[in-house]
């Protein structure tokens, strides 16, 4: 393939490098080496990485939706403690998704939040 950008508008077009394709490429458009593809490539891939601000975000979103199963594990066997009914396992297993929902609500204390986040592992069901 050979590739031409569109100086005006940075748009990148690909022919095939045997030449069939030769009648359209527009008189305007200037061929690019591999460092000027690699330049161009580049800059698409930072242009679509995510902001901060969408890092952040979803690291957010992941940290409620693990808050909200925790919360769901921990309801009925709170229940069953409060009704005092609950097993020698019931309460183990309280006392652990309990300890997990904290370790998640601690996930933003990490040094490199939300950059490089280290999720809790959960108790085994």
């Amino acid at each position: 393939m050979k590739f031409y950008i569109d100086p005006k508008t940075n748009e990148l077009y690909a022919y095939e490098s045997d030449g069939s394709q030769d009648e359209f490429i527009g008189k305007t458009l200037k061929l690019l080496d591999d460092k000027g593809l690699a330049k161009v490539r580049a800059a698409q891939a930072a242009a679509a990485a995510p902001t901060p601000e969408q890092v952040l975000a979803a690291a957010n979103a992941q940290r409620d939706a693990l808050l909200a199963v925790a919360g769901l594990r921990i309801a009925p066997l709170q229940d069953a403690v409060d009704l005092e009914s609950a097993t020698e396992d019931e309460k183990e297993n309280l006392k652990l998704w309990k300890q997990y929902r904290v370790d998640i609500n601690r996930v933003p204390d990490q040094p490199k939040y939300p950059n490089a986040t280290t999720w809790p592992t959960p108790p085994s069901e």
